[in-house]
């Protein structure tokens, strides 16, 4: 990153880089960590996007529209929807009908949504850990401490 703030530097001088700097080693952390996840996820059979949804639901503990998923994932609700698609194939989730409006559905997480839900879980906490531990080494911060 310094290199590239240097190369900005040299092109427009009367440009202020530094707050590019900060915004591309978070850009570029923010997509090392996606990818690192992706990984981790697809070795428990999910994406990204399914394990949002798969926490969402674990986190309110409740039913869920396609609009209030798309709310909280920020995404939008055909997008939500279509996610869901393949979670229903696979057995995660299952569709209700919405007790508040028949004519709308609601995504529950079935048992087997439940049981998957630990172990993934457990393998992004382990990931994020080591990253924090990477990223801390040598400099007294703790992951703990905060």
């Amino acid at each position: 990153m310094d290199q590239l703030q240097g190369q900005w530097m040299r092109l427009y001088p009367e440009i202020e880089t530094a707050p590019s700097a900060v915004i591309g080693r978070v850009s570029r952390l923010a997509r090392i960590i996606q990818m690192r996840s992706d990984v981790v996820l697809a070795s428990r059979g999910v994406t990204w996007a399914e394990f949002d949804i798969l926490s969402l639901l674990a986190r309110t503990g409740r039913p869920m529209t396609p609009t209030e998923r798309a709310a909280d994932l920020l995404t939008s609700a055909p997008a939500s929807t279509k996610r869901v698609k393949k979670m229903l194939g696979s057995g995660l989730v299952r569709r209700e009908t919405n007790p508040k409006d028949r004519r709308g559905a609601v995504i529950v997480m079935t048992e087997k949504g439940k049981a998957s839900l630990a172990p993934i879980l457990a393998s992004v906490r382990e990931l994020e850990a080591g990253l924090l531990q990477s990223l801390a080494a040598g400099d007294g911060w703790s992951p703990r401490r905060g």
